[in-house]
């Protein structure tokens, strides 16, 4: 297992955390937004950088189950039971309690309207499609469905022994006009590509690469340049792609500064309930939104009020991602493995029975 890469994860989960407290810190008035002048604006970059990254680790994660599965039901069962426990947990949360709290868009919403949302966002539509969104993370996912389709169509078609040639390199051709359509529409979903490179140049980095001092500061070096980029450049899809690339390489050989710093026990349990952790932390700063303001009248100063509402919120959200990762990602989808594997073997047995009774 690569310590390093679990770490990555909980880093940038982490940083999505800080990113939203921030965000809306600033627009529910406890801190002033910082000037772009100061270089903690880059703050403002923790969000979309990290995401990007996400994909990144998704491209190379992905490619790599795929190369490993024996049939695409397996693939999408297993992805199904990693993304779909724990949002459509939060999903029943938010259009059972939304209408009535008047939740964003849903105040007021009719029952045709709550019936479309409620589809839209269980299929994971808002994100690629400019459809009203639940969950404000759940963008992300859109994105992750759609390249596992792409991902899933491509080893179908590699896979396939009844294909001929010509056929193959038609739909190649065709998987690869969608995924060029996917981008240009939304240039971030180019992020996978990384991965999946990442992922089959591995063997030739690996046979190439040594551990030398010189390198021992990568990681910090590419990551902030990843920073720097987005903060400087005004379209700077490009030289994060590159960018991205180059710091997956210290990642995956798990050298240097940064790799250390991720390997450490404590980015390592992030690393862990680090999905549960980016999709409920906006569920917890909600009601602290609401309850904050109200010490805040008590307290009378912005900056207390804000320190409150910063550490409430990402304790609580470490405490609930915790208790989702347990009960949710590892008990339930443990408990609808085995329902499925025994309803599979169920199935074959019966079958195997049917067969033997119309042989004899």
């Amino acid at each position: 297992m690569n310590y390093t890469l679990m770490g990555l994860r909980g880093l940038l989960a982490l940083s999505v955390v800080i990113y939203h407290i921030y965000i809306s810190a600033v627009i529910e008035g406890y801190i002033p937004e910082i000037p772009k002048e100061n270089f903690l604006y880059m703050i403002n970059e923790a969000g979309p950088i990290s995401v990007n990254l996400f994909f990144v680790i998704s491209g190379y994660l992905i490619t790599q189950s795929l190369l490993n599965k024996k049939s695409f039901r397996e693939f999408a069962v297993n992805r199904l039971l990693r993304i779909y426990p724990v949002f459509i947990t939060i999903h029943l949360i938010i259009f059972a309690v939304g209408p009535v709290i008047g939740y964003k868009w849903m105040d007021g919403i009719g029952p045709g309207q709550y019936a479309f949302h409620f589809l839209s966002n269980a299929l994971l539509l808002p994100g690629m499609f400019p459809l009203p969104i639940a969950q404000i993370v759940a963008w992300s996912l859109s994105y992750e469905l759609f390249f596992y389709i792409i991902a899933g169509l491509a080893w179908l078609i590699y896979r396939s022994s009844k294909l001929p040639g010509v056929r193959k390199g038609i739909l190649y051709v065709v998987v690869a006009a969608a995924t060029m359509i996917i981008i240009y529409y939304r240039r971030d979903f180019s992020f996978f590509a990384v991965g999946v490179a990442a992922y089959f140049s591995q063997a030739q980095i690996k046979s190439h690469w040594k551990p030398v001092k010189a390198f021992y500061f990568n990681g910090v070096i590419l990551l902030a340049a990843i920073y720097l980029s987005y903060y400087t450049l005004k379209v700077p899809i490009w030289a994060a792609l590159v960018l991205s690339f180059l710091l997956f390489i210290p990642i995956l050989m798990e050298y240097g500064l940064l790799s250390r710093f991720l390997r450490t026990s404590v980015m390592r349990y992030l690393g862990r309930i680090s999905f549960s952790l980016y999709m409920w932390h906006t569920m917890v700063m909600f009601p602290l939104k609401i309850a904050v303001p109200k010490f805040a009248a008590m307290i009378g100063t912005n900056a207390v009020s804000f320190g409150i509402y910063a550490l409430l919120s990402l304790a609580l959200s470490v405490l609930i991602s915790h208790l989702s990762y347990h009960y949710i990602e590892f008990r339930f989808t443990a408990y609808l493995k085995s329902k499925m594997e025994r309803g599979s073997l169920s199935r074959k047995s019966q079958g195997n029975v049917d067969g033997s009774t119309e042989s004899t």
